[in-house]
């Protein structure tokens, strides 16, 4: 069986495919990076290819040619912290990455898709769960299961998970800028310290 994970690069999908990796023992699994052109696009796409390549799994970069006209024609918006400079953040969408992923994964002749939502996505978007329902039903009809593994598990679990089965959780990215450092400031980066000081996980939270 043929399997496509969702690999941004965050934490998330990293503990998302060593889960499948290790903890599952998954075989025939794939990773896929969709490519939008914003800003974080070249940090993301190195923690994702480093991800894979440490569990030995095939990952390829697709370009989503749109994304960038939009970048193009409306620039990303600026984030305002106090004390710190304006920073240009990327506006990556899942709920579009999702029917993205599972149309190529139909033409891949690929039949699951894992996407690592977390409980906490849920709480933070009310809408989310009908609108995963919806894009459910239409990977269904063209013969393509979605799957969601970590749907259950907070940001707190899910670090405390990648810990215990090992993930680089270092490597990753979360963070909506681009600069050499995460910002810290932004909601990505602000979930992350606050998971990991929760979890107590022994390892950079960035």
């Amino acid at each position: 069986m043929k399997r496509l994970v969702m690999l941004s690069g965050g934490l998330d999908s990293s503990v998302l495919l060593y889960k499948l990796k290790k903890q599952d023992g998954l075989e025939g699994l794939a990773a896929v990076y969709l490519d939008l052109g914003t800003p974080p696009t070249q940090k993301e796409w190195r923690a994702a290819e480093k991800v894979a390549s440490r569990l030995g799994v095939a990952i390829y970069r697709n370009r989503v040619p749109h994304f960038e006209l939009g970048d193009r024609l409306f620039s990303p918006p600026e984030l305002a912290f106090p004390g710190r400079e304006s920073i240009q953040a990327g506006w990556t969408d899942p709920c579009t990455m999702t029917p993205i992923t599972g149309s190529l994964a139909a033409k891949m002749g690929v039949e699951e898709v894992y996407l690592g939502v977390i409980k906490d996505d849920f709480a933070s978007h009310p809408r989310l769960e009908a609108y995963l329902a919806l894009v459910k039903k239409f990977l269904e009809f063209n013969q393509v299961q979605l799957k969601m593994p970590l749907s259950g598990l907070t940001k707190q679990e899910v670090v405390a998970l990648g810990h215990e089965l090992g993930v680089p959780l270092e490597e990753t990215w979360s963070c909506v800028a681009s600069g050499e450092a995460p910002c810290g400031a932004c909601n990505p980066c602000i979930a992350r310290e606050e998971a990991f000081a929760l979890a107590d996980a022994k390892a950079l939270a960035r």
